[in-house]
């Protein structure tokens, strides 16, 4: 199933303006090289960042963000927590991750449907 990444308008005009504001200076200024970075910069950070979306699959969670594929296998799934500022926090083998779907509840008790070897509490995902 897929999921699509939560995203607030602040988050998306401060981009903009950290990236619009220089590139315009460079602009204004006649400084070519300046807008050529400006430009680079707006690239990376979109290609790093956008599109984010999560997909369930038989075996694993996919988390997908920008250029970037993370795949995590759910027997390697130790717990999932929701986080104080709306993401969820996934704990697996090698670390944690935090996603932001819009639908948590909903992605939660997919990830739940997956992962035997965890249980409901609350609304956290605990090992067994």
């Amino acid at each position: 199933m897929n999921y699509k990444a939560k995203t607030d308008w602040m988050t998306r005009v401060s981009m903009l303006v950290g990236i619009v504001a220089p590139a315009l200076i460079a602009i204004m200024q006649n400084w070519p090289w300046m807008s050529l970075a400006s430009l680079l910069a707006a690239a990376l950070v979109f290609g790093v960042s956008y599109p984010q979306k999560y997909e369930t699959t038989a075996d694993a969670l996919i988390i997908k963000s920008g250029l970037t594929t993370r795949v995590i296998a759910y027997e390697r799934i130790k717990g999932v927590k929701p986080s104080n500022d709306g993401r969820l926090e996934i704990n697996y083998c090698i670390g944690n991750v935090l996603i932001a779907p819009q639908t948590a509840e909903e992605l939660t008790e997919d990830i739940a449907r997956h992962c035997p070897q965890l249980v409901k509490r609350g609304n956290e995902l605990v090992t067994n």
